[in-house]
């Protein structure tokens, strides 16, 4: 399994007692979860190569989170499902649209010098651009991080290398960062929209971690400086994230996109005080409280929601990892001593919290149902990806000062961060 593991200078503080009863899931068991996720997708693809969300440009999103459960499966995708893999990608790819762009206030987006990006929304202004575009920009960032000069052969974006696809949507990211009032430093839904909100901000944030490991991709320097802007101005003072203000539908969800955010932004955010807890460490403190919660009020909870679950997957992994055990500390599961009989090496934690829960509820077809607008076509890649410890590519900014973690009663921590793999 892929992890990211911390190492404490102090001692590590114990899981505490959790609230239910039920044994953490088995590698056995997330393994035949995720290979029965992955016959399910596979069995569910259109003949075009798409998965269906609402028969429009939802498919395209939907498309690129069923490929990078696929592409997050180094070991068998290639040998078991290529054309599955080859089939979407040339819908993906099918999709693309070159876009005019030029100097922006805060700085050139324009890193290869060609004044085009791409978005993964064919037409006019949509009002899906970041979405679905932060959602294709990993996969083909995975590509490209072993193939990046690949040839893309036919379609709109016929004759572009892997590589220079995923720059010009750095690029198209990078112009459309908004520029000045409440919104400067994130995004909405098209480029340039004037307002942002901080579920739709964390997608190109996200893709721009992946895309910074692709041999010869850059990230203007300036888009990481303009999004701390507006993470301090978006975290709610109890560590939460809002929605388009800070006070504004604070929930479980956002606040994972907010700790992806920080990440990418090599920031921890600032606090305003004694009491405040607008920072990093607050924003783990939010989660640990409300960790327990299931879906409820369509974009709040987070066991039982997909959105959610993947948000807060992708902001815990990129800040802590998947081993950490002193942070998240209220969970649903009792693991304890019968998880390490279990599966010597694993710590009850968050992360088998999830996966317990996830084995548990997982249909017998293979999939995993939605939730609201987030139906099973996305839960079940998500879900997998969760499952499989996807690893997201490390941020290469260093951070500006030690990071305080969560232990018991907020104790900082002073942690160090190195890979490996179990």
């Amino acid at each position: 399994m892929r992890r990211k593991h911390w190492m404490t200078i102090s001692a590590m503080v114990a899981c505490a007692a959790a609230a239910g009863t039920a044994l953490a899931a088995t590698e056995a068991e997330k393994r035949t979860a995720i290979d029965g996720g992955l016959a399910w997708l596979a069995a569910n693809q259109q003949f075009n190569g798409r998965w269906i969300y609402d028969g429009s440009e939802g498919d395209t999103a939907a498309t690129a989170a069923a490929l990078l459960a696929f592409l997050e499966e180094k070991d068998n995708w290639a040998v078991n499902y290529q054309p599955v893999v080859d089939l979407g990608l040339s819908y993906i790819f099918g999709r693309g649209q070159f876009v005019g762009i030029g100097p922006q206030p805060a700085g050139n987006p324009d890193v290869n010098g060609n004044q085009v990006g791409i978005k993964f929304v064919p037409g006019d202004i949509n009002g899906r651009d970041t979405y679905v575009t932060g959602l294709v920009l990993p996969v083909i960032a995975k590509m490209a991080a072993d193939t990046p000069d690949a040839v893309i052969g036919a379609g709109p974006l016929a004759g572009q290398t892997y590589r220079t696809v995923v720059q010009d949507t750095v690029d198209y990211f990078a112009w459309g960062q908004n520029d000045s009032g409440y919104a400067q430093g994130a995004w909405r839904y098209y480029a340039n929209s004037g307002d942002a909100d901080n579920s739709t901000a964390q997608w190109p944030p996200i893709g721009m971690l992946y895309a910074q490991v692709v041999p010869g991709v850059t990230v203007p320097a300036f888009v990481r400086q303009e999004l701390r802007v507006w993470i301090d101005y978006i975290q709610n003072p109890n560590g939460g994230s809002g929605y388009d203000g800070p006070y504004n539908i604070v929930n479980e969800a956002k606040t994972g996109g907010l700790l992806a955010e920080m990440a990418f932004a090599g920031y921890n955010g600032t606090s305003g005080g004694p009491g405040d807890n607008s920072d990093r460490a607050g924003a783990l403190a939010f989660l640990n409280t409300y960790w327990t919660n299931f879906a409820f009020n369509t974009w709040d909870g987070n066991f039982a929601h997909p959105y959610a679950m993947w948000s807060i997957y992708k902001g815990l992994e990129t800040t802590i990892g998947v081993d950490n055990a002193t942070v998240i500390t209220n969970l649903l599961t009792d693991c304890g001593a019968a998880r390490g009989a279990q599966d010597v090496g694993d710590v009850c934690n968050w992360f088998e919290d999830y996966a317990e829960w996830l084995v548990t509820n997982q249909f017998g077809d293979g999939s995993w149902g939605g939730y609201s607008y987030w139906n099973n076509v996305l839960a079940t890649p998500w879900y997998i990806n969760i499952l499989a410890a996807t690893e997201i590519p490390d941020n290469d900014i260093p951070e500006p000062g030690a990071l305080a973690l969560l232990g018991i009663g907020l104790v900082g921590l002073a942690v160090a961060r190195r890979r490996g793999r179990a």
